[in-house]
């Protein structure tokens, strides 16, 4: 491939990426949870439970922001602070009950507008975009 269809490529992927994006946020099922705060509680969600600190390696954002974040989600009721095992000077943030209740539906909404679109595809393009997305997770992993 030349520079400039890499270009084109790049272009379309990011594109792309910005409008699902978009699209998968309209499916916010709670609208009292701000979209940066559900992506705290969806992270711990996946990833289980974490230190501020490695939640805002996961996250890509500044300690502040997740310290901020992660107390409007304790005061909320949907996560709590334990102590760490290890390091008394740190917390882990685990998810309540609710809050567990409250990003598992958010995720099942978004992957079902998804696996829905699925449903469109031939068999051909399900196993060509099963081959992307483990393409797009590495090349996710490797952006700084």
């Amino acid at each position: 491939m030349s520079a400039e269809s890499d270009t084109y490529l790049a272009r379309d992927l990011s594109v792309s990426a910005m409008r699902l994006n978009r699209r998968l946020r309209l499916r916010h099922v709670n609208d009292r949870i701000p979209v940066a705060q559900l992506s705290i509680l969806t992270t711990i969600f996946r990833e289980g439970s974490l230190t501020a600190g490695e939640l805002a390696v996961r996250e890509r954002i500044k300690p502040p922001s997740i310290s901020r974040s992660s107390h409007a989600l304790v005061e909320m009721g949907l996560l709590k602070r334990v102590p760490h095992a290890t390091d008394r000077r740190q917390v882990v943030l685990t998810l309540t009950d609710e809050g567990r209740r409250v990003a598992g539906e958010d995720v099942a909404a978004r992957e079902k507008v998804l696996a829905d679109q699925l449903g469109f595809l031939t068999p051909q393009q399900r196993t060509t975009l099963a081959e992307a997305s483990n393409i797009l997770i590495g090349i996710v992993e490797r952006v700084q």
